[in-house]
């Protein structure tokens, strides 16, 4: 009985450590996309900071105006929310309804307008 139970503990024991090292790759690798992540958001904030001074300083856009633009693509889905969501719009080729989470309509597969399509 001793023996068979060393064997089984010996088993649950492995099978643990193996648990154990399982969950932490899975933590470096969540860590490294996390850090990834930061530093594309990180890149874009800036870019977008860029873009956003030349537009004003070259061609006279205003606070104002970005306030009432970025509220204007907000509400295109129907919700309020500091996010962009999917609409539906009506595939200018075919005519059927068209998510802008794709590029293309799934009907007839004509490329949708760019300012409706989210990236």
């Amino acid at each position: 009985m001793s023996l068979s139970w060393d064997i089984l503990q010996h088993f649950q024991i492995a099978e643990a450590k193996s648990t154990a090292e399982n969950a932490a790759r899975k933590i470096d690798s969540l860590t490294t996309r996390k850090d990834n992540t930061k530093q594309e958001l990180e890149e874009l904030t800036l870019a977008t900071q860029a873009m956003w001074e030349l537009l004003r300083d070259q061609l006279g856009f205003t606070d104002e105006h970005l306030k009432a633009k970025i509220l204007e693509i907000d509400a295109r889905d129907g919700t309020v929310d500091g996010r962009i969501g999917a609409q539906l719009i009506d595939c200018p080729h075919c005519g059927q309804k068209a998510s802008t989470i794709r590029p293309s309509c799934m009907y007839c597969g004509h490329k949708l307008p760019s300012s409706y399509v989210m990236k």
